[in-house]
């Protein structure tokens, strides 16, 4: 999904959000999705298994993973806010 998701985000022409959800589990997935052309990231599979592990806090304990990576991620590749990531071209 991650190989077509540039050619859908070009053809939909952001008439429409593109939303992805498909095999995220990690907060570098998050980044290569919104750089990838998505505008939306779901990451719903980590958050049920945040949710069956300790209720409201292994949610919680979930997003702050994922923007603990994300961040890390951004860090590195020199981007400092979300739109900055959409406008990264991946190689």
């Amino acid at each position: 999904s991650f190989a077509v998701l540039p050619s859908i985000a070009a053809v939909v022409n952001h008439r429409v959000p593109v939303i992805f959800d498909s095999g995220v589990r990690r907060g570098n997935h998050v980044f290569k999705a919104l750089a990838s052309g998505a505008d939306l990231v779901a990451i719903g599979r980590p958050v049920i298994y945040g949710l069956n592990l300790g209720g409201a806090e292994g949610v919680k304990s979930v997003f702050d993973h994922f923007n603990k990576e994300l961040s890390i991620t951004m860090q590195l590749a020199g981007t400092k806010t979300i739109e900055e990531v959409k406008q990264t071209k991946l190689i």
